[in-house]
């Protein structure tokens, strides 16, 4: 019997650029191995992401099927329209303490764009992303599978990747209305599930993919019958740059924070993840995949061409040096297709 395959992708704004182009890899070296052109969600069975990494899971399992070489142009051009600066704003925001820094419009116009009409229900594949409801403070996932059984947890893909994408501090909190009328006000799934790769184990050991996928898949797989493919969106080798921050007070440490309790708890789940599956027969069923930032920013929204730019150079670097690890992946995807 086949395994799984599972591809989870990390939160972290404008970073997503880099599990973008990881990803525009495989696909191309997919599309070379077969000699011919192939689509991402050709060779996963489950995809789960949060916040930006919400977004690119669901362009891939999108029933509009966008190419990785696409995505990669939308997120290197995007970051502007998204965090575009306005002085008022900041001004009478005081930098994201009195109100979001950032106008949601620009997101919402642009996810209108990208998905239009598509349900939750429609994808490709098996769906997944996070998010929280400040209203019942209680985590929410958003799934493709139960969307299909249950149209009351069926919403509009362009709401849902909102939904998971509002960051505390950058964006609004995103208002969704389930047809039974309940109402949801969603904030960015990071702040519990920045790495989502954990609960996407937890997902597809609930999941009878023999019946869903109509495949030789394993029904409720565990960590030996499936192979866990996480795409982190970058990491910094210590926080030296934050070293001030030790004699500051809240003000001072409201915007890093964000980003060190989204790396603590990816670095959590990455380690408790290499746990389960050290016990297993294949440890090798998992890989993590999260290039070290030399030139690139932590920062979620830092859009300047310079750190976009030096994000791309780190994931180029990053490809380069593990080649033989991607190019296990690949053929994995495929043995297991």
């Amino acid at each position: 019997m086949k395994k799984l395959r599972i591809l989870s992708i990390d939160g972290g704004g404008v970073k997503g650029v880099v599990p973008a182009i990881i990803c525009q890899y495989l696909e191309n070296e997919l599309s070379k191995y077969m000699n011919r052109k192939v689509f991402l969600h050709q060779y996963f069975d489950l995809v789960v992401g949060t916040s930006t990494g919400g977004i690119l899971g669901a362009l891939y399992v999108s029933p509009n099927y966008h190419t990785a070489n696409e995505i990669v142009d939308l997120y290197k051009n995007c970051g502007d329209r998204i965090f575009k600066k306005n002085i008022i704003r900041r001004v009478s925001s005081f930098g994201g303490i009195l109100r979001p820094k950032y106008s949601t419009k620009a997101l919402e116009e642009l996810s209108q764009s990208l998905f239009g009409d598509i349900n939750l229900s429609d994808t490709i594949k098996p769906f997944m992303t996070t998010s929280y409801d400040l209203i019942r403070a209680k985590e929410i996932f958003f799934d493709s599978l139960n969307a299909k059984k249950k149209p009351l947890k069926n919403f509009k893909l362009k709401d849902v990747v909102i939904a998971s994408s509002s960051a505390p501090v950058y964006f609004n909190a995103k208002k969704l209305v389930s047809l039974n009328n309940e109402i949801y006000n969603c904030i960015d799934g990071g702040i519990f599930a920045n790495n989502p790769a954990l609960i996407a184990y937890a997902e597809a050991r609930n999941i009878d993919f023999k019946k869903h996928l109509k495949e030789n898949k394993p029904s409720f797989p565990g960590s030996d019958d499936m192979i866990l493919i996480s795409i982190g969106t970058g990491k910094k080798d210590g926080y030296k740059n934050y070293e001030h921050l030790k004699t500051k007070g809240g003000a001072k440490w409201m915007m890093p924070i964000i980003d060190i309790l989204f790396s603590a708890q990816s670095n959590t789940d990455d380690f408790v993840l290499r746990k389960i599956f050290d016990s297993s027969k294949n440890k090798w069923n998992y890989y993590r995949l999260n290039p070290s930032l030399y030139k690139g920013s932590l920062d979620l929204d830092n859009k300047s061409i310079t750190n976009i730019n030096n994000l791309c150079s780190d994931t180029h670097d990053f490809i380069k040096k593990n080649k033989d690890k991607l190019d296990d992946v690949i053929l994995q995807l495929i043995l297991n297709d």
